[in-house]
């Protein structure tokens, strides 16, 4: 009787075995998690805008100037596909103050003071290298 037990349990641990070796049967057990897709967020301050070929602009007051930063479609930064812009300010109690943007590394801002207070209309046209005519323009206002 033990040798009938015996041999019994030995033929079903060997065909456990054997279904385990099996190919396409095995499960396939990974170390690693599957790598996560970077999520992209707009910057949380300032103006964010959509741009008209997809994408986003966000133009901030840092310190004294404005600066114009540039996301694709997942909200990526990228560098910005215009070469200068010109922007202005109409405030509702004081004139109108204007300013050239120019390229910085990854961005665009301007030379010139932005004085507070930074509650105003703000007017951008961006222009591509060479072009006569604005590019992109856009009225919105600022916060």
């Amino acid at each position: 009787m033990k040798a009938t037990l015996l041999s019994i349990l030995f033929v079903l641990l060997a065909n456990l075995i054997w279904a385990a070796e099996a190919p396409g049967t095995k499960p396939t057990i990974s170390s690693k998690p599957p790598a996560k897709k970077p999520v992209y967020e707009l910057p949380k301050t300032g103006l964010n805008q959509p741009r008209p070929t997809g994408g986003w602009i966000n133009a901030e007051i840092v310190g004294t100037r404005l600066v114009l930063k540039f996301f694709d479609k997942e909200k990526k930064p990228v560098p910005p596909d215009v070469e200068r812009g010109f922007a202005r300010f109409k405030y509702a109690a004081k004139n109108d103050k204007k300013a050239v943007l120019g390229r910085e590394g990854n961005t665009l801002a301007t030379p010139a003071t932005v004085r507070p207070p930074h509650n105003f209309l703000l007017i951008l046209s961006l222009s591509a290298a060479g072009a006569e005519e604005a590019a992109e323009s856009y009225t919105c206002k600022y916060p």
